[in-house]
């Protein structure tokens, strides 16, 4: 299993998991034109593209989703609380299987479980992509980890994991008081302290791979998001070549990842 991190942020969202068989995307967060532009740096061939599946219904997982679905004929699997509200938000999209996620759904030869996020969309869901080997575990947009966030996130081979904001930059931003209290707030984002938390746990319990994701361009910086963690995984003698770390880009697509490595 590989995967290419195409967007990630507040302005789009929109990752490709694949192996030799098969290809899914998850989010379709940015326009179908910039996903086919990105498709072609990267040597993505939509055409082959088996399925598309949602986190959530903001904007920034689903402002490409109507066109995508208008132009490619292959199943959208969105919760139905999510697909009601895309729906009022983007119009009409097609080819959606409307799922509870209550059991894995199979696309060839990979397994998607859900699994429920606490955030303030009608309904979110980080994944946990299986190939029968490994384990892709994403779970951004929710604002604290639970029980079952960290038991999915303990079986990751490789985990796609928030550091949305840090908590200083937010507190002395320019964003109004109501959103500072969404975003810092238990159904909003995790910040650079919380997701730092809770790698150093997973590195405690033999975990090595990770990729910082959903960083905020106001809040956050790329070398804060990353400094803040490795001042964390010091404290238990961790240094940054004993692990691989990565950072999820809004505008450059990642190289290819072999989940495998």
């Amino acid at each position: 299993m590989k995967f290419i991190n195409i967007a990630s942020g507040s302005k789009g969202n929109a990752t490709f998991i694949s192996t030799d068989n098969t290809l899914v995307l998850i989010d379709a967060g940015i326009s179908f034109k910039a996903l086919q532009k990105k498709c072609e740096i990267v040597g993505v061939d939509l055409s082959r593209l088996d399925a598309v599946f949602i986190t959530h219904e903001h904007s920034d997982h689903i402002q490409g989703l109507k066109s995508l679905s208008k132009a490619l004929e292959v199943p959208i699997y969105m919760n139905p609380q999510s697909y009601k509200v895309a729906c009022q938000k983007v119009g009409d999209i097609f080819n959606v299987k409307e799922e509870e996620f209550i059991h894995p759904i199979t696309i060839k030869d990979l397994q998607i479980n859900a699994f429920r996020h606490t955030h303030d969309a009608a309904y979110t869901q980080g994944f946990n992509i299986f190939d029968g080997n490994k384990h892709l575990v994403m779970a951004t947009d929710l604002g604290k980890i639970t029980q079952g966030i960290y038991k999915n996130m303990q079986e990751a081979d490789f985990l796609y994991i928030e550091s949305n904001y840090d908590k200083d930059m937010l507190r002395d931003g320019p964003y109004p008081l109501f959103l500072k209290s969404r975003i810092n707030g238990q159904n909003g984002h995790l910040s650079n302290v919380d997701s730092s938390t809770t790698v150093t746990n997973l590195v405690k319990e033999g975990k090595t791979r990770f990729m910082l994701a959903h960083l905020s361009e106001v809040n956050n910086t790329p070398e804060i998001a990353k400094n803040t963690l490795l001042k964390t995984l010091s404290e238990i003698k961790v240094k940054e070549n004993d692990i691989e770390l990565r950072i999820a880009s809004q505008y450059e697509p990642s190289e290819v990842i072999d989940v495998w490595v």
